[in-house]
């Protein structure tokens, strides 16, 4: 393994980054014209629609690079029906998942997110537009999520979407808000305490392929759980958003005792072996 496979790699991901930005502009506006048209009335569909046109933009497609990049993504937006899922223990309706198979990166890692129906509530004097949730009662249900999110991970997320925009605020940024500092409720203003107004959601899905942020998730316990990979396996999820991403040319598979593992810069995580098995729970359904 030498340096320039590294290098050709992390070239490769900027250009992939730049792709999957693209393709989640035009996931959010799909997303966003449902909402204005009133064909989307519940969070949880919020979540299923916009992964699903994620998976529709980045499936089966080549990023042309240094090391061409294919990527493949498959959407489980069914995996289960309400009621019938731990969102209430975990406070997240989804997961993403991202594994590399590049030269001198083999590496998987993941998210929770949570999807919230927000509302414009108005236009600030300076262009600010100013969102904001349905009720006070509303907030606190998400903040109550974000505390369990942030329980599992600090890699756990809330998708706020309206018809005009869809922003991203980490759960430890929403759980700020209760500080001395800021006591009173933002509901009507979510991302008032934050110069930024919100991380766009293209923007948020760019830096997830470009390895800026994320957690090996799997491994890490849940609520009642030895590991996300069990909770998932016990239909802990609703909705799970796998993206792969590997050479043109397919590289070997690596094992744990192959001779690569010694050359690769940094030690593969826990996550990137339980690939398989995560795939195969979620195709072939929970195991109680």
């Amino acid at each position: 393994m030498s340096h320039n496979d590294l290098v050709r790699s992390s070239n490769a991901l900027q250009k992939l980054a730049a792709y999957v930005y693209e393709v989640s502009v035009e996931a959010a506006a799909r997303t966003m014209g449902n909402l204005r048209i009133d064909a989307i009335r519940h969070e949880h569909t919020l979540t299923q629609r916009f992964l699903a046109y994620l998976e529709m933009g980045l499936d089966r497609q080549i990023v042309r690079a240094d090391e061409d990049l294919r990527i493949s993504a498959i959407a489980f937006t069914d995996r289960g029906v309400e009621g019938d899922t731990f969102e209430l223990e975990t406070g997240a309706d989804m997961a993403c998942f991202i594994r590399y198979d590049l030269p001198g990166l083999r590496w998987a890692k993941g998210f929770l997110g949570l999807s919230k129906m927000a509302e414009v509530k108005g236009v600030d004097d300076d262009g600010r537009v100013r969102i904001g949730l349905k009720s006070e009662e509303d907030y606190d249900e998400m903040i109550r999520d974000c505390t369990q999110m942030r329980a599992i991970t600090e890699e756990s997320f809330v998708f706020f979407f309206t018809s005009e925009s869809v922003t991203v605020e980490k759960s430890s940024a929403l759980l700020g808000d209760l500080g001395e500092m800021f006591p009173q409720r933002p509901w009507e203003d979510i991302h008032q305490f934050r110069e930024d107004g919100g991380v766009n959601i293209a923007q948020f899905y760019s830096a997830f392929a470009a390895c800026q942020l994320g957690a090996t998730l799997l491994d890490q316990p849940a609520i009642g759980f030895d590991s996300v990979f069990d909770l998932i396996n016990a239909q802990g999820l609703s909705v799970v958003l796998l993206i792969m991403v590997g050479t043109a040319v397919p590289m070997p598979s690596l094992a744990p005792d192959s001779p690569e593992l010694k050359a690769l810069p940094f030690e593969v995580p826990q996550t990137y072996w339980m690939w398989g098995p995560l795939m195969a729970t979620l195709m072939q359904g929970p195991q109680r």
